[in-house]
């Protein structure tokens, strides 16, 4: 991952508000979709005392928009660490500074385009009130300087196959144009799209070699707002651009057969919970600092990522493998370990007997199942993971 350095920066007209910029950076995901954006301001309210002020931007640029912006008083840089990694730890991402004119287009941007969208604002969008009021415009190739600089760098053509894929089913052409060859005729690059945004769960490549570039056909396991999809495309490359794309065949499956194409492999490791449960999670929380939580009727879901989003570089992507692992806090002290591969689950258990958690709970039990199961007892209702097993199974 490129190595965070600060920018600093100001805009060439004066801005007289108390906030005086400091530095920011940026994820490079934006061909995933989604960005993460951190500013770092002083607030000079108190002139004989500044405050460190960081605001936390999370973009989803597919759908919803601006999905959330914190705002934190950070005192030193290991709270800063943690926050950075609670917020955009999901994301698999380098960092890059951005200036104060690129911060403020970015914020300005993601209101409009949540506007556009119909989507609502967060709550404390007026917290921001100071930015909007002095909009940036950038040119043409500083606009797209500023995309290129918010996407990774792509080390292979199915690198570039897969997220020209995911950009065009996400509907987000401005995306996909990134990756197109600067040459490449527009009737040559068709949209293999479904009408509306689709999910792109799966995409297996076969590659062949041809005279002027190397073509790409591609299955492609697509999840629309209400039907599964396979759609099989063709793309060309020359130089790690797209030169052409088309589309061969698409048609509906069942969700049945979309669920018998995504099932993966599950191993599970089950603890019980020995200390009190506020003490537990307490110790959990910093276990797992950038992971998505999510809570169910029985306990909370922590989705641990990998800490880059090498898996689209693959010639057969699959969505989930972007996850590491998956915890389940149960409300009656059990913790589930879950993960797709073996190599997996063994890191789980060996970081767990290596942190504070380890006096805190024991292994009762190990097991290695087909299909996922996890998901399963989160919302099956069950407060034992035993009971739930003895059930499905009939033991």
């Amino acid at each position: 991952m490129p190595e965070f350095k600060i920018l600093k920066g100001g805009l060439a007209s004066p801005v007289t508000d108390k906030y005086i910029f400091q530095d920011a950076a940026a994820t490079d995901t934006r061909l995933m979709g989604v960005l993460g954006l951190r500013v770092h301001w002083k607030d000079t309210t108190d002139p004989m005392d500044p405050e460190d002020v960081y605001h936390f931007y999370y973009y989803d640029i597919e759908e919803i928009g601006l999905d959330y912006l914190q705002i934190s008083k950070i005192y030193d840089e290991e709270e800063l660490a943690l926050q950075t990694k609670r917020n955009f730890g999901g994301l698999g991402a380098g960092y890059w500074p951005l200036s104060e004119a690129e911060s403020r287009y970015l914020i300005c941007r993601f209101v409009e385009e949540t506007r556009r969208k119909h989507q609502p604002l967060p709550e404390n969008i007026a917290d921001i009130g100071f930015i909007l009021r002095h909009p940036v415009e950038l040119t043409e190739e500083q606009k797209r300087n500023l995309d290129l600089k918010l996407c990774t760098f792509i080390k292979t053509d199915y690198g570039v196959v897969n997220y020209y894929l995911m950009r065009q089913f996400g509907k987000d052409p401005e995306g996909a144009a990134l990756l197109a060859a600067p040459d490449a005729d527009p009737a040559c690059l068709e949209d293999v799209s479904l009408p509306a945004h689709a999910t792109f769960l799966k995409n297996r490549i076969e590659e062949f070699n041809e005279v002027d570039g190397r073509s790409y056909v591609c299955e492609s396991l697509v999840e629309g707002a209400d039907s599964h999809w396979i759609v099989v495309s063709e793309l060309t490359l020359r130089n790690g651009k797209v030169t052409s794309c088309a589309r061969k065949s698409a048609f509906r499956i069942s969700a049945a057969e979309a669920s018998m194409k995504t099932a993966r492999r599950e191993y599970i490791t089950v603890y019980e919970i020995i200390a009190d449960m506020e003490i537990f999670d307490k110790c959990f929380d910093d276990f797992t600092p950038g992971a998505t939580r999510t809570g169910h009727e029985t306990g909370e879901m922590f989705m641990c990522f990998r800490p880059d989003n090498s898996h689209v570089e693959k010639p057969e992507f699959a969505l989930s493998d972007d996850i590491e692992t998956l915890y389940y806090v149960t409300d009656y002290g059990q913790l589930i370990s879950a993960a797709h591969t073996i190599k997996d689950i063994q890191n789980s258990e060996l970081l767990i007997s290596r942190s504070e958690l380890a006096d805190k709970i024991y292994p009762t039990a190990r097991y290695n199942f087909d299909h996922g199961v996890i998901y399963d007892f989160a919302t099956s209702g069950f407060t034992d993971f035993e009971e739930f097993l003895d059930t499905i199974i009939g033991r």
